[in-house]
Formats: C-alpha cells, structure tokens, sequence
C-alpha cells in the first residue's frame, strides 16, 4: 500500500487531539483539522504543516467529501470527552460515525485510525457508554478499502486532564480529596506518549486492522492515583472515596462545587476497571514514561520537578520527555 501524507482529523481540539496533531505536525504529515467554529482554534494553525477547516453539519456531504479531498489518512477522535465546544454528545456519537464512514469509503481512504477506551463492549447495551464506543468501534473497523486501527486506552493523564488535573487544584484548595469511583483500578497513560505511540502506527503494519489496548506499566485504584498526587505535591491529605450520589450532585453544581475533584466525564468514563496485559514497548517500540515522573511534571513543587529531571538525565531517558 502506498500512503500519502495528508491526514483529516476529526474531534481533535481536547486533550488527546491537541498531543495527536501536535505528533503529527512534528512527523510532516500535512493535517487538516476539521472542526464547526475555525475561529475558534487558530492556535492549531501554528503547528507546521497544519490548516483548520470548516465542517458545520455531519450532514453535509459535500463538507465531508471536501474534508476529505486528497486525505490517505483519516484520523477519528470524535470519542474525546475534553473537546470543549465541539464535543459530539453521546447521543449524536454513532449518526456522525455513520457518515464519517460513508464519506472515507466514498473518499477513497486508505487508512483510518480511530480513538476508543478500555472497556468498549457489545456486552453493554448500546444506551451504555461503554456499549455506544464498542458499536463505533465495529463501525469504524469496518471501513471497506482501509486499513483500520482501534486504539482502546486506559486513563490518559497529562497537564489539564480531567482526573490528575483536578486533584492538583482539589489539593491546592485543602488537604481534603473525594475520589469518584475509587476503586475502579486503571493502568494510566501518558497523553503525549499515547500520542507518539498512535502517529508512529500510521505506517506500521502490524497495528492493521487491530483494537489495541494502550495501558502503562503501573496499575493501581483512582484513590491510589488521588493518594500519589496528594504523595507527589508533599500534601498530608485526607483521601477518601465519594459516592455516586454525592458525585453526581458536585458535578451538578459546577463551579459552585466545594469539590473540584470529580467531572461528568469522571463518572461516565472510570465506572469500570481499565486494565489489561498489553505490553505497551513491545507494540509501540519505545517505554511509556513513568507515572510518578509524569505526574510530578506539573503537580510537584519546583524544587521536586528539578529532582525528577536530573534522575531521568542519569537514567539517559529521551530529552523530549523532560519538556
């Protein structure tokens, strides 16, 4: 198969879309990011190689063919939760899915790479959102003529994600973190290597027509994640789960809230456990970063932050990763 280098993206301004276009810029795809309101995100211009682009309605079929016009590749993250305002509800989820499909057939895509989450399964009913991302995930996977890849994370973290984030400013307020859905166990990422790991799948073909599950290296409960933020930003916090109800009634009061840890995307997304015996190094060729390095990158105390990066310059680790 002999691919192009002109990528289409679509669902790319949250936090995953954000490291993905950025990845791609830096490996000289040339990106169009496709998005409803262009003016909004201008800043993605900046990145080399990168336009962004009107597509007002999911209906429109000749916005799509456009989109797509000249596109080997086509880049599917429509799932984001974090996409502000161009987040696809739920509701509306498998409908575009439906059309993104028809118009990479009718484009004439020859590759497709497409966002999910650990968990995704037809055993879930398709009102359930786990359920919901296993139906696009077989609609996906079913693009007639490309070769298609899943990617079905575990938590993604990073600076200004929706779990980690939310615990630095929690604990930034008081020595005092509610946890929703602590025990669910997960094996968290980092965005920017996942990010790395899905660019460098474009041209491999032994991620074709794959659902690969992407989980690091360490495994353990969000209330643990909660008690290491809490470890990392030298807090002695009082760390504890949240109920449901109690959840759901500070995700209601928004910034009202007194809680600042727990989101709507929180409970629709970590209600179940997301862990698995992938073996991120041996399919993606390089070592995903360390939890507690990451995490200190942007929740520790500066003179911390200056510790980690002097150990990970002895232990000789890629430079990019202390950016």
């Amino acid at each position: 198969m002999i691919l192009g280098n002109k990528v289409s993206v679509f669902g790319g301004t949250g936090f995953v879309g954000k490291e993905v276009v950025n990845e791609l810029s830096k490996a000289g795809y040339e990106v169009t990011l496709l998005v409803r309101r262009p003016e909004r995100y201008r800043e993605f211009a900046l990145y080399p190689n990168t336009v962004v682009r009107a597509v007002t309605s999911f209906d429109d079929a000749e916005q799509l063919k456009l989109a797509l016009a000249d596109a080997d590749i086509m880049v599917n993250l429509t799932t984001d939760r974090s996409a502000g305002n161009e987040m696809i509800e739920s509701s509306d989820l498998m409908h575009i899915n439906q059309k993104l499909k028809l118009a990479a057939e009718s484009a004439g895509v020859k590759r497709v790479l497409s966002l999910s989450q650990m968990g995704a399964s037809l055993d879930q009913p398709g009102s359930d959102w786990f359920g919901l991302l296993a139906e696009v995930d077989n609609l996906m996977h079913s693009v007639a003529s490309a070769n298609v890849t899943i990617f079905k994370p575990s938590l993604l973290i990073g600076e200004g994600d929706d779990t980690t984030s939310r615990f630095v400013k929690q604990l930034q307020r008081m020595s005092l973190l509610m946890v929703a859905n602590a025990n669910t166990v997960l094996q968290p990422v980092w965005v920017k290597d996942f990010a790395l790991a899905f660019v460098g799948s474009i041209r491999k073909s032994a991620t074709f027509g794959q659902k690969i599950e992407v989980v690091g290296e360490e495994r353990l409960t969000l209330k643990q994640l909660g008690e290491l933020v809490a470890e990392i930003m030298q807090k002695e916090a009082i760390v504890f789960p949240m109920c449901r109800l109690n959840a759901s009634i500070m995700v209601k009061l928004g910034a009202l809230s007194p809680m600042a840890s727990v989101s709507a995307s929180q409970l629709l997304m970590l209600k179940k456990d997301m862990v698995s015996d992938s073996d991120f190094s041996s399919i993606f060729g390089f070592m995903p970063s360390g939890l507690e390095w990451v995490i200190s990158t942007y929740a520790a105390p500066h003179h911390i932050r200056e510790r980690y990066n002097f150990y990970r310059k002895e232990a000789s680790r890629n430079p990019r990763e202390m950016v």
